[in-house]
């Protein structure tokens, strides 16, 4: 799985801090991830328990203070998830073909979404 750096983090939050948390997250096994609060919020409001990137989404969403965890499906049948950053370009954590990546989610919609 590839996960971006600290440094492309840093362009979607100044505070090093929340970089450095971030990275963790991009790299922490499901059991890590069940333990933390927005993640155990998550999993008590699924009916079936949510996917790991679904709580690893959730956590970073709760982390970076974005507006949710989003997606939509490209023509080759799979799915990007991304936090909604409140505006179609600007760089978000975006999640494709099962790698991370700090990247505009409109240009890869506007590219690769299935009409």
């Amino acid at each position: 799985m590839i996960t971006p750096s600290i440094k492309a983090l840093r362009t979607i939050t100044s505070n090093l801090t929340a970089a450095r948390r971030a990275k963790a997250i991009l790299n922490m096994s499901r059991a890590e991830l069940e333990v933390l609060p927005a993640a155990a919020a998550r999993i008590r409001e699924c009916y079936n328990p949510p996917s790991t990137p679904d709580l690893r989404m959730t956590v970073l969403n709760d982390l970076l203070c974005t507006h949710g965890v989003e997606a939509f499906r490209l023509r080759d049948g799979s799915n990007v998830m991304y936090l909604n950053a409140g505006d179609t370009y600007t760089p978000t954590i975006v999640r494709m073909r099962g790698n991370y990546y700090v990247r505009d989610w409109g240009s890869i919609a506007e590219r690769h979404a299935a009409e």
